[in-house]
């Protein structure tokens, strides 16, 4: 019985040591909460705490004030779009009224101003661009009046009354261009009617390029007078070849890298030089009274035989004439002869006469006396390195006397 006694006593004992241990672990966990709530309360009445929660509110404050700003924003930004769109209506209803006004100028001022955030602006740009045709072809119609009349400054000055911003578009520029086009063949055309073909070509080649479409109608300008200078000089070899060679050297210089004219340099170089008359070039007389005559007012000599070319001497002084050769010439050639005008010759008064051809002022010809049938002297002299040639003739009281068919042969 004692034995049983002391099991039931035991497992008593055991009981409560099992239920003390419990309410010890209930309090330890009870002492950790309470020791991690002090542990929180300390942390969250700490200075770095407290410093974050201010910052925290400064950061939340900020961000209600921006949107707050923004929701603002937008509702003024929403009434100004919407007064600004009232005040561009009523703009863009004045240019309206100005367009019925056919005040262009106004309407374009207008539509300019209104702002490209216009609800319809679109349809701002639409009438823009409709009326700036209307308000330049008011200029382009005036200016064509003025072109068709080839009144070309007037053309241009219309044109340049157009606002500087609307001057440069295509159809201005194409005008500008049509005039200038019309002005230079016109200008050529009066060239043609005084100036030989190398003016014109210097003409064309120094005008300015004034445009892209300028410069093209000037280069096919160019393209046909060279044409027909290279189809002029062709023939004038055959017949003066001094003067081909003198057109080809200037044009050289006008066009020096162009084909044609060198081909053409090069066919001169290849031609043998034909005789030229000495009457072609420019003549000076100095001295007493003398006819230079070229083609017309044909004389005839003693034998009857007429001539067209000739330097007469009328005067009973006689007379000098001068020429510039240039030393381009190699010898020159012709007949001195007694004109008969019906009357009759007296011998002894023949036998005077004289002609003497100087080079550079040296007596490079004198003429013999005429023999007794009075046929023609013909002559032919040096006068190579010749710049300046003069002809001096020697008078009669009676007899009238002339060269003729003075012939230059060409130095190549």
């Amino acid at each position: 019985m004692e034995e049983n006694e002391e099991k039931t006593l035991s497992k008593k004992e055991l009981k409560l040591k099992a239920q003390e241990m419990k309410l010890e672990e209930k309090q330890r966990k009870m002492q950790e909460k309470a020791d991690i709530k002090a542990e929180k309360e300390r942390r969250k009445n700490s200075f770095g705490r407290k410093v974050r929660n201010f910052f925290l509110t400064i950061l939340f404050v900020i961000i209600l004030v921006l949107i707050s700003f923004y929701l603002g924003k937008e509702f003024l930004t929403r009434k100004e779009k919407e007064l600004s769109n009232e005040k561009m209506g009523q703009v863009y209803e004045t240019a309206i009224s100005a367009i019925d006004s056919k005040d262009y100028k106004e309407a374009i001022k207008l539509l300019k101003s209104i702002d490209k955030d216009y609800d319809k602006y679109s349809d701002v740009s639409d009438k823009l661009k409709e009326i700036e045709q209307l308000y330049l072809n008011e200029y382009l119609v005036s200016s064509d009046e003025y072109l068709k009349e080839k009144k070309y400054e007037k053309a241009l000055g219309v044109l340049d009354n157009i606002e500087d911003e609307l001057k440069n578009t295509d159809a201005v520029n194409d005008k500008i261009s049509e005039i200038h086009i019309a002005k230079m063949k016109n200008e050529v055309e009066a060239l043609k009617e005084n100036k030989n073909v190398i003016d014109i070509l210097k003409f064309l080649i120094d005008y300015d390029e004034i445009s892209d479409e300028v410069t093209e109608a000037t280069k096919e300008l160019i393209e046909e007078y060279k044409n027909q200078f290279v189809l002029e000089t062709r023939l004038l070899l055959k017949s003066d070849y001094a003067k081909a060679r003198t057109n080809i050297n200037a044009v050289k210089k006008l066009l020096p890298d162009d084909k044609d004219i060198k081909d053409l340099e090069e066919e001169l170089n290849n031609t043998e030089p034909t005789p030229s008359s000495l009457l072609n070039l420019k003549s000076n007389v100095t001295n007493g009274k003398l006819s230079v005559v070229k083609g017309e007012n044909a004389i005839t000599n003693v034998k009857g035989t007429g001539f067209t070319n000739y330097i007469l001497s009328s005067d009973t002084k006689g007379g000098e004439v001068e020429f510039d050769l240039n030393k381009e010439y190699s010898r020159l050639s012709g007949n001195l002869c007694i004109q008969s005008d019906g009357t009759e010759i007296n011998m002894a008064d023949a036998q005077k006469l004289r002609i003497t051809i100087y080079g550079d002022g040296k007596v490079i010809y004198f003429s013999n006396q005429f023999s007794g049938d009075l046929s023609d002297i013909n002559f032919s002299v040096d006068v190579s390195g010749v710049k300046k040639l003069k002809i001096s003739f020697k008078g009669s009281s009676t007899v009238k006397y002339f060269v003729a068919d003075p012939m230059l042969i060409v130095k190549k």
